[in-house]
C-alpha cells in the first residue's frame, strides 16, 4: 500500500516511543533502502522486530501492527544520509523543543558563531 497521504513523526535515532510503533530506514548499501519495524513491550503486547527489504511494505507492517496492538502512532528514524521519498506518505519533521531559533545544526554556523548565538540567547532570557 504505497500511499502519500499517510503522514508519519520523525523522531531522532535512538529515541524511545512506548506508545508507537518505529520504522527505522537506512541505506541497504546500494542505491536503495531498507527498513527495520519494532514497538516497545506494553502491557499485554510483547516487545518485537521485522526486518524488510521495502520501505513501503515496512511502513505497512508498522500500521498494521499499530492498529493491531492499539499504539497511538508510527514514528520513523532515518539514518544520517537517507532521504524521505514522498511515496512513502508524509514525513513531519523532529520536534526541535522550545529554543527560540530551533535546530540550527544544518546551517553552517562556525564553533564561534554557534558560541555566540548561543550566549546572546541566554542574555535575553536573563534580561
Amino acid at each position: 500500500m504505497n500511499d502519500a497521504h499517510r503522514s508519519f513523526r520523525q523522531v531522532p535515532v535512538g529515541a524511545t516511543v512506548p506508545q508507537a510503533v518505529t520504522v527505522g530506514i537506512e541505506s541497504d548499501g546500494g542505491t536503495g533502502h531498507k527498513a527495520a519495524v519494532w514497538w516497545d513491550a506494553v502491557a499485554d503486547v510483547d516487545a518485537d522486530e521485522a526486518e524488510f527489504i521495502d520501505v513501503a511494505a515496512a511502513l505497512d507492517a508498522a500500521e498494521g501492527a499499530r492498529a493491531l496492538h492499539g499504539f497511538s502512532e508510527v514514528v520513523v528514524t532515518l539514518q544520517d544520509g537517507v532521504k524521505w521519498q514522498a511515496g512513502w506518505g508524509e514525513l513531519r519533521p523532529l520536534h526541535t523543543g522550545n529554543e527560540p531559533v530551533g535546530d540550527i545544526s544544518g546551517v553552517g554556523l562556525s564553533e564561534e558563531e554557534s558560541f555566540e548565538l548561543a550566549a546572546d540567547i541566554e542574555a535575553e532570557r536573563d534580561a
